[in-house]
């Protein structure tokens, strides 16, 4: 007979595994990749489930999600992890925070990064949600040891980056946010490459910018404002577990103060 434990745990990642299918077929009708650009996992349980390699995101169905281990070894399913599942995992170390991956070459960011330029949004509503700036990391050869602590200056800055020569990075609570971040970068990048083309682009003045960083601190929203930075991440390693609970608690109280 089956638990209602076993069949909500179930339900769960019959519910990630659909979300992976969804955003995947969500990359490729964007054009946010071509060939088998683009990868997405999502943490369940102890693991994570994630897209295989060398399949078109077109293409993903249901069966073909693999599960792994947090080292990126596979523990199950059709095919083999995609090499750059260091990127993923790297990201994952630097917070607890973060639940959802996702990787891709949408194609204004990707060449935003490529000449090595930042995005600086001038929309508010984009600052609110992804901040002021959105950096682009140094380039760096797939798979070598630099890379977690590129990952992690990244993230210590926002939640979605540029990597030069890479494309675009985003992480979130869940997939939806994580995907909808890297489509918000590379929507952002297109406006950028049109009004640059028409003339001078506006900026914001640096008392709204900070009007605005204010109400995404506020909101949660940010590395600052949810206690994802870094520097929290590693402390937390030496600190004792009530300790890291009291802190928890006092993030948790603080941000459920500004929301009021």
């Amino acid at each position: 007979m089956e638990r209602s434990w076993d069949k909500k745990m179930g339900d769960r990642r019959n519910y990630l595994i659909n979300q992976i299918v969804k955003y995947s077929l969500k990359l490729d009708q964007k054009g946010f990749g071509a060939n088998h650009d683009g990868n997405i996992s999502a943490k369940f349980e102890d693991g994570l489930l994630a897209t295989p390699t060398a399949i078109s995101k077109g293409d993903i169905v249901a069966d073909m999600i693999i599960t792994l281990d947090m080292d990126g070894k596979k523990i199950s399913g059709i095919g083999k992890p995609f090499s750059e599942i260091k990127l993923h995992l790297a990201a994952y170390r630097t917070s607890d925070e973060i639940k959802a991956v996702v990787h891709a070459h949408p194609p204004f960011a990707t060449a935003l990064g490529l000449v090595g330029n930042s995005l600086k949004p001038a929309l508010p509503e984009a600052i609110v949600s992804i901040g002021d700036v959105v950096p682009v990391a140094e380039f760096a050869m797939p798979g070598v040891l630099e890379n977690d602590a590129i990952i992690a200056s990244m993230l210590e800055q926002a939640n979605v980056f540029m990597l030069q020569g890479n494309g675009v990075l985003a992480v979130g609570d869940n997939l939806e946010q994580a995907y909808l971040r890297l489509e918000l970068v590379e929507h952002l990048a297109k406006i950028q490459f049109y009004a640059e083309q028409m003339g001078s682009p506006m900026s914001l003045s640096n008392e709204n910018v900070e009007e605005l960083l204010e109400k995404r601190e506020k909101a949660g929203l940010g590395p600052k404002g949810r206690g994802q930075a870094v520097s929290f991440s590693e402390a937390k390693q030496s600190l004792p577990t009530d300790s890291l609970d009291n802190i928890k608690k006092l993030i948790a109280e603080e941000i459920a103060r500004c929301l009021k």
